[in-house]
């Protein structure tokens, strides 16, 4: 308990403008070894986002070396949904709970040498939330190919400065389906508030991180600490 109070400490000193340091790689704990996902052949690098607090989560990033043994290349503290975990539907403000992947890469801010296909976003760019048929829900849009969108059930992503300075789409909801929920990315913190409409955050300096060394096949994992048989 008192270490994950130094860790809430450090975190709402990252928010207030704190910053954090940069670290060595080191051997990934034993229950991350133990991971189902982590013992799949074709198996090179893992994304876990591990519950802790209601909305809060402690953030690590592995890879698998030549060996087959797994490092811990980064670890953060970060934020989920305000709602704690479990999404099911749009607005709950929860984070989804299960394996994912990283499906675009984006930010307001030019390319910071993102390892996949990066795109930077203008005032054209959108992604929707609009349920009605043909809107394109849950997936990036430019308005002047679709002007009929709801732009007050979408995100405007120049708006969210700094969310959205750098930013990954989750693949919750790869089949776009209307009411399920949209928009659940990993993004930088925000100003003051410790948690998030139901994406996940990180310092902005551990998105530059986590960019440029993300690969395509990278497997993000998203649970509570306690079910993925963790300790902290």
């Amino acid at each position: 308990m008192k270490k994950w109070l130094m860790v809430l400490a450090v975190m709402m000193g990252v928010i207030s403008g704190g910053g954090m340091t940069a670290e060595a790689a080191a051997p990934s704990p034993q229950w991350v070894r133990a991971l189902p996902d982590a013992n799949v052949a074709d198996a090179n690098q893992l994304f876990v986002v591990a519950g802790i607090g209601d909305t809060t989560a402690w953030i690590s990033m592995h890879e698998r070396a030549a060996d087959g043994s797994w490092n811990q290349i980064m670890t953060s503290p970060g934020f989920i949904g305000r709602n704690g975990l479990g999404k099911t539907q749009e607005g709950d403000g929860m984070t989804p709970i299960g394996t994912f992947q990283f499906t675009n890469a984006f930010g307001i801010a030019p390319d910071p040498g993102c390892a996949i296909p990066y795109k930077q976003v203008d005032d054209n760019i959108y992604w929707s939330g609009d349920p009605r048929p043909g809107m394109k829900y849950n997936q990036m849009v430019d308005i002047r190919e679709l002007p009929e969108l709801d732009k007050e059930s979408s995100e405007h992503i120049v708006d969210y400065n700094p969310h959205y300075v750098y930013c990954m789409n989750i693949s919750y909801n790869p089949d776009c389906i209307p009411g399920k929920g949209s928009a659940i990315f990993l993004h930088c913190f925000g100003p003051a508030k410790p948690y998030t409409g139901g994406c996940v955050a990180l310092p902005e300096d551990k998105m530059r991180f986590v960019m440029r060394h993300v690969r395509p096949d990278c497997v993000i994992i998203i649970d509570s600490l306690e079910n993925l048989g963790g300790e902290f």
